[in-house]
């Protein structure tokens, strides 16, 4: 049998655990979105690669359609991926934000329901490995840090409800109270 000073360290270990998991995902979200996402990393090789194609097209005047084709499909590329990452983090890191208060505090509740939030984050890591080879890597850091903020927090959670008395009963418990009392309003309404 633990003593409390031993599961009082275990639910602190949870605890750490668990913020680790949340402080990394905002981290790695934010970061990204600003600067790692494959697309900001291709759209320079593909400048770098448009230009040296310019440069075969002037030595072959053969290749100028294809170039000019490749340049407007880089265009139409840089268009529709025209948006603010700074957006792009907050959105993802939006979410994060709500049990932000109650996770610092340590409040056990919040800690429960901050793992509805983490499933965000556990499916879009869980897609993005299966179907993006460029960010896998990315994927399986989100997939770490996703499990560590959702078993740190469960865990917290139950222990440190557990310490504080908090949860709730047995169904058995309330099904016999609810019983005892249906059974005294029935005898109750025959006399």
């Amino acid at each position: 049998m633990q003593t409390t000073q031993e599961r009082q360290k275990r639910i602190t270990q949870y605890r750490f655990l668990g913020l680790f998991g949340f402080f990394g995902l905002i981290i790695l979200m934010f970061v990204w979105q600003l600067w790692l996402t494959p697309e900001k990393l291709q759209d320079h090789t593909q400048s770098q690669a448009l230009a040296e194609l310019t440069a075969m097209a002037e030595a072959n005047p053969e290749l100028l359609p294809q170039v000019e084709a490749e340049k407007q499909k880089w265009l139409e590329r840089q268009a529709s991926h025209e948006s603010n990452p700074l957006a792009k983090a907050f959105i993802w890191i939006l979410p994060l934000l709500f049990p932000f208060y109650g996770l610092v505090k340590g409040k056990p509740y919040t800690a429960a329901w901050s793992n509805f939030v983490v499933m965000i984050y556990y499916m879009h890591s869980l897609t993005i490995m299966y179907t993006d080879p460029d960010e896998r890597y990315l994927a399986i850091l989100e997939f770490a840090l996703a499990n560590c903020m959702l078993f740190g927090n469960g865990l917290y959670a139950r222990m440190q409800g557990k310490e504080l008395g908090l949860g709730f009963d047995k169904l058995k418990v309330v099904m016999a109270a609810e019983k005892e009392r249906e059974e005294a309003y029935k005898t109750q309404s025959k006399d």
